[in-house]
């Protein structure tokens, strides 16, 4: 479910502990697509579901636009502290209004990588929806300047080894 357009604590009703539960037993991994109100509950369903993975998508979509990086950060980081749980480094143009800079997205690229370390953040190009605010070149390019004190092992776990992990993607 999306929910980003769900009331916060739509995943804890009980109707969904089946679907919970066929994840686990699968080895499936849950995709949160979630505004910063709901991190609380994703940390709650992490610690309920510690076999479960997790993946954040777009940063949880903190509202660059407005600058908040508060009510994000915080919460971002208490989730953060829980293993099963990772973050997709996506979807930040277009929580930044439409003249966003790329200056504008250092400090929450700069966050997710404080917080989820270089092992548990994937890049993502949230293409087509990136074609609102950017292209999937300017994302990468700005992506990759703001990831470059990162070693070359840690950029590449990033740009896909922790996709290939996490979503157990096997090699070519």
């Amino acid at each position: 479910p999306m929910l980003q357009d769900l009331p916060p604590g739509w995943i804890h009703d009980p109707a969904a502990r089946p679907a919970l539960a066929a994840m686990v037993e699968h080895e499936l991994v849950f995709d949160a697509l979630i505004r910063p109100g709901h991190l609380a509950d994703i940390g709650a369903l992490a610690d309920d579901w510690p076999s479960l993975a997790i993946v954040v998508d777009h940063g949880a979509k903190p509202s660059i636009a407005t600058s908040g990086f508060e009510p994000w950060a915080t919460p971002l980081r208490d989730l953060a502290d829980r293993p099963n749980v990772a973050c997709k480094l996506s979807g930040l143009t277009t929580e930044a209004g439409a003249s966003w800079a790329p200056d504008d997205l250092a400090p929450y690229v700069r966050h997710l990588l404080d917080c989820f370390g270089p092992q548990r953040l994937l890049w993502g190009s949230d293409w087509p929806v990136l074609c609102l605010a950017s292209d999937y070149s300017q994302w990468f390019r700005i992506t990759a300047h703001l990831l470059s004190p990162l070693t070359q092992p840690q950029r590449s776990a990033i740009f896909g080894d922790n996709a290939a992990r996490i979503y157990r993607i096997a090699p070519a």
